[in-house]
C-alpha cells in the first residue's frame, strides 16, 4: 500500500537521487549522511551496483536501474565516446530513471516535510516541482560542465582537430547559437516528449523548450558541489536567479570515498531512521565497506579509468613500461575488472578509498571525473588526465589552467605527459592552492549543503510560490 501525502508519524524527510556511477553516487551520500544527522530520513534512487554503498551510509537505497542494464550501458564502447556517450547517457540512463523515481516521489512525498534533492539527471524530480507546488527542490551539480556560459563555455569535447572550434571562448554570440540549435536537433526530441507527456497528464501543464537553457534548474535553490575558484565564470553568470532558476550557491567539493564512518568494526554511526512500513523500501543486507588492499609505501603512479569503466589495457601497459624507465612503479586501480593486466611493474587493485591512499602516491593519471579530480586537488597530488566523454574534457581543461595537473590531449603525447607529471611530483613545477582555505572548505562541504537543503522547509521560505511555466 503506498503512503498518502501529509500522513502522521513523518518528520522530516529527504528523497535524493544519483542516478551515474560511483562518482555520482559517493557526494550524494555524503550529503545524505548528513541530513540524516539532522534527523532526515533519507532515501536515494539508485543504480543496483551502488546501493550497498547507500545503506552503508544509513540511507534507504530505491533501486531504479537493475544490474543487468546498468552493466550492459556502460560495457558499450560508444558510452565513452564524446558524441555517442551523451546521447546514450540522456536516452538510456535518464530515460530508464524517470519513472520509477517519479514513482518515488508520489509514494514518498508528504508537504511541508519533504526536501527533493535533484541530481543533474534526475529530470523526474525537475517534473515533480512543477507539478506539485508544495514542493521543495535542490538542484545539485556535482561539476561545472552542463552550466552554459556563452562568454567562456565549459568544454564538453577533446581540445584537438575541428572539435577545439565548437564552443570556442570569447564567442558569445555563436555559442549562444550552437546552445539554441543542440536544443532543437538534439536535447529536446531526446528529452522533451516524457517530460512534455508527464506535466500535461499530471497538471495540464503547457509544452516547455529548450529544456536544458533554463527549466531544469531549480526555481528554490540550485547547489554547485565545487568551489567558486573551480568555475568563476560559472559563478559570475549565475550568481543572480535568472528567470524561474534560483541563484547558484557554493558548497566546496563534498569528498567522499564511500567509507564506513564508524568504530573500529566500520561500523557506520547512522542508523537508518524508523520508516513507515506502508512504504516499500528494498531491503539491502547493511554491512561496512571492505578496503583490504595495503597503502603503497613506494609512492606509484595510480592510474585509473573509474568505476564504471571497464578499462584500458593497453593504455595502462604503456603507462607502466614509461614509469619502468624512471624507476616509478604503477598501481592499477579498475574496479569493475581488478587483476584484469599482468605486467611485471603493474600492480592491480579493485576500489580503493582515495582519501587515503592518494597522500602516498607521486601521481595519479584519470580519467577526469568529478570525483577522482577534486580528490587529487585535496590531497595535493599531481593529476595527468586522458579524458573519454561527459564533463571530463571540462574537468581536464580546468585542472590544467589552474596548474594542478596535465591534460593529455591525444596518446601520442603520453611520454612527454608523463614526464612533465612526474617532475610536478618532484617538485620542480610548484602550482600553490587557489585559496588558502581549499583543504577546510572541502571537509565541510556536505554539512554546508546539507544545512541549505534542510533551509528550504524553513517557515521563512515562499511556501505559495507556485510552479513555473503554467
Amino acid at each position: 500500500m503506498s503512503a498518502a501525502r501529509g500522513e502522521p508519524g513523518v518528520h522530516r524527510r529527504a528523497i535524493l537521487s544519483a542516478p551515474g556511477s560511483r562518482g555520482d553516487v559517493n557526494p550524494i551520500v555524503a550529503i545524505g549522511r548528513e541530513l540524516t544527522r539532522m534527523g532526515f530520513e533519507c532515501h536515494v534512487s539508485v543504480a543496483e551496483p551502488y546501493a550497498e554503498i547507500v545503506e552503508n551510509a544509513g540511507l534507504i537505497a530505491n533501486v531504479v536501474i537493475d544490474r543487468e542494464t546498468f552493466d550492459r550501458v556502460v560495457s558499450q564502447t560508444h558510452f565513452w565516446r564524446p558524441w555517442t556517450g551523451a546521447r546514450r547517457v540522456l536516452t538510456e540512463v535518464a530515460e530508464k530513471f524517470f519513472q520509477p523515481h517519479l514513482s518515488l516521489l508520489d509514494r514518498l512525498f508528504v508537504p511541508g516535510s519533504t526536501a527533493v534533492v535533484a541530481h543533474p539527471l534526475d529530470f523526474a524530480a525537475r517534473v515533480f516541482r512543477d507539478v506539485t507546488p508544495e514542493c521543495r527542490l535542490s538542484s545539485v551539480h556535482l561539476a561545472p560542465a552542463m552550466m552554459r556560459c556563452p562568454e567562456s563555455p565549459p568544454r564538453l569535447l577533446p581540445d584537438r582537430g575541428w572539435t577545439r572550434a565548437v564552443l570556442p571562448e570569447g564567442w558569445p554570440r555563436l555559442n549562444r547559437l550552437t546552445y539554441y540549435l543542440a536544443d532543437i536537433a538534439f536535447l529536446d526530441p531526446a528529452l522533451a516528449p516524457a517530460i512534455n507527456e508527464e506535466r500535461k497528464r499530471r497538471a495540464g501543464l503547457t509544452p516547455v523548450r529548450r529544456l536544458l537553457n533554463e527549466w531544469w534548474h531549480s526555481p528554490d535553490q540550485i547547489l554547485a558541489l565545487y568551489p567558486r575558484w573551480y568555475a568563476p565564470e560559472i559563478f559570475q553568470q549565475y550568481a543572480q536567479p535568472r528567470g524561474d532558476a534560483a541563484a547558484l550557491q557554493s558548497v566546496g567539493f563534498p569528498l567522499d570515498d564511500g567509507e564506513s564512518h564508524g568504530d573500529a568494526d566500520g561500523e557506520s554511526d547512522v542508523s537508518p531512521p524508523e520508516t513507515n512500513t506502508s512504504i516499500p523500501v528494498q531491503p539491502i543486507a547493511r554491512r561496512p565497506p571492505a578496503f583490504t588492499e595495503p597503502i603503497p609505501r613506494d609512492k606509484p603512479l595510480l592510474v585509473t579509468t573509474g568505476s564504471a569503466h571497464h578499462g584500458d589495457e593497453s593504455f595502462v601497459t604503456r603507462v607502466a613500461e614509461i614509469a619502468a624507465a624512471s624507476g616509478v612503479s604503477v598501481v592499477w586501480c579498475c574496479p569493475s575488472n581488478p587483476g584484469g593486466v599482468t605486467h611485471p611493474n603493474i600492480r592491480c587493485v579493485g576500489y580503493i578509498p582515495l582519501g587515503q591512499w592518494l597522500p602516498h602516491c607521486r601521481g595519479i593519471i584519470h580519467h577526469g571525473g568529478i570525483g577522482t579530480t577534486s580528490r587529487a586537488i585535496h590531497a595535493g597530488t599531481p593529476q595527468l588526465i586522458r579524458p573519454m566523454a561527459f564533463d571530463q574534457f571540462d574537468n581536464a581543461a580546468r585542472v590544467e589552467r589552474l596548474g594542478f595537473g596535465v591534460y593529455l590531449r591525444h596518446d601520442r603525447y603520453l611520454a612527454g605527459a608523463i614526464d612533465e607529471l612526474l617532475a610536478m611530483a618532484d617538485g620542480q613545477t610548484v602550482s600553490p592552492p587557489a585559496e588558502p582555505d581549499t583543504r577546510v572548505a572541502a571537509e565541510v562541504a556536505a554539512e554546508r549543503a546539507a544545512k541549505l537543503i534542510a533551509g528550504l522547509l524553513a517557515p521563512s521560505r515562499d511556501a505559495n510560490r507556485s510552479a513555473s511555466h503554467r
